[in-house]
């Protein structure tokens, strides 16, 4: 591959760096000597972390409530997931704190305190506001993310991005558990979705279509996506949705739909997690880039295509119906830093993804629930 001439910046993947700041919080709550508890009574997991990293440590979460029945679990999240984590099966009270990496989305937080102390508590992944909240409560035992993180980020750093461990191996090794883990899970039996309205959907057969990414690198040109769903229209009743919760990706279906004259129809904005996932449960497919919404679909099941970016392969589909499209063969691909300007998602065919998609449509296991 020719060494591109853009400026060198745009071969760091910055969007990791923040972890930094997760270390620093790690560091000062770090504590040398853990007091053991066999059977807590009270519990607090504190998870503060993006979609992706919640949806793949969530094995590990149903795994550890399975363990301990009757204790009482609380939980702390960012603030984008509190919505559903509170549908979560065997949890008490969710508490949300900022992540590390600050996006816009988690400007709301609840601002409760803690209940007031706890058994045991649980760090998967710790941010400063977090760590903050935690301060309100007082515990006997704690058991955190620092050693097994600082061991992941190694193991990254110098192993090629298709050997990378996944993250939901991380979260098991986060609670005590080593070896080949089971990574499938069903939502219907993790979240309680009986007391959630249906949302308002359009007629036909929803397709949602998410093209945003919290980097540059994992983006699809526009003008593919405007060939991939005119491709598409010889599949009969579709109804293609947008989804997502940023002005960039508001601004790219603006732009997608002023190229085309197919009737598109957007939520970006709209829907807050809880509801999005309700969505996806009524949906037949869903395509997009390595994001969120993208393991959102693996979580409930929705067949799924995903257009993969440079970077570590660590977030392996939950779900058996993903079809993840990755054209990426350069050997020297790492988790920091490419020496080439990445244009991997951008070397990917309008005619592979259509393909996946047809054939995703064709062979959905999963009909839209009863309205």
């Amino acid at each position: 591959m020719p060494q591109d001439p853009a400026p060198w910046r745009d071969r760091f993947h910055f969007e990791y760096a923040p972890v930094l700041r997760e270390i620093s919080a790690l560091l000062r709550l770090q504590t040398l000597n853990s007091r053991k508890i066999a059977s807590p009574k009270t519990i607090l997991i504190v998870n503060c972390c993006l979609i992706g990293d919640f949806v793949v440590s969530l094995p590990a979460i149903a795994e550890f409530l399975r363990e301990h029945p009757h204790a009482e679990t609380d939980l702390i999240v960012s603030p984008t997931l509190a919505p559903l984590a509170q549908k979560l099966r065997g949890i008490r009270s969710v508490y949300s704190a900022q992540t590390v990496f600050r996006r816009g989305a988690e400007q709301a937080v609840s601002g409760r305190a803690l209940n007031s102390s706890y058994d045991l508590v649980v760090v998967l992944r710790l941010s400063g506001p977090a760590r903050e909240l935690l301060a309100s409560a007082s515990y006997k035992s704690i058991h955190t993310c620092l050693f097994p993180l600082l061991r992941y980020g190694l193991h990254l750093a110098f192993s090629p991005s298709r050997h990378a461990k996944q993250l939901a191996d991380f979260a098991f090794e986060v609670f005590g558990k080593s070896g080949p883990r089971l990574h499938r899970i069903d939502a219907c039996e993790l979240f309680d979705f009986s007391q959630v309205a249906a949302p308002g959907k359009p007629a036909g057969r929803i397709v949602l279509v998410h093209t945003g990414s919290g980097s540059p690198l994992y983006l699809w040109p526009a003008a593919k996506w405007v060939q991939l769903l005119e491709s598409l229209q010889d599949q009969k009743d579709l109804s293609f949705v947008f989804v997502g919760g940023s002005e960039d990706e508001a601004r790219t279906f603006r732009e997608i739909s002023l190229r085309t004259s197919l009737p598109l129809r957007s939520y970006i904005r709209q829907y807050d997690i809880l509801q999005l996932v309700m969505l996806m449960r009524a949906s037949r497919l869903f395509i997009g880039v390595d994001s969120g919404p993208r393991h959102l679909a693996h979580l409930v099941g929705l067949p799924s295509v995903c257009l993969l970016g440079p970077g570590p392969k660590s977030f392996q589909p939950l779900s058996d119906q993903a079809t993840v499209i990755d054209v990426n063969e350069c050997r020297r691909c790492s988790t920091f830093y490419c020496p080439y300007t990445p244009r991997c998602v951008e070397m990917i065919s309008v005619e592979a993804v259509a393909r996946a998609c047809r054939f995703r449509l064709g062979h959905s296991l999963v009909a839209p629930p009863a309205s």
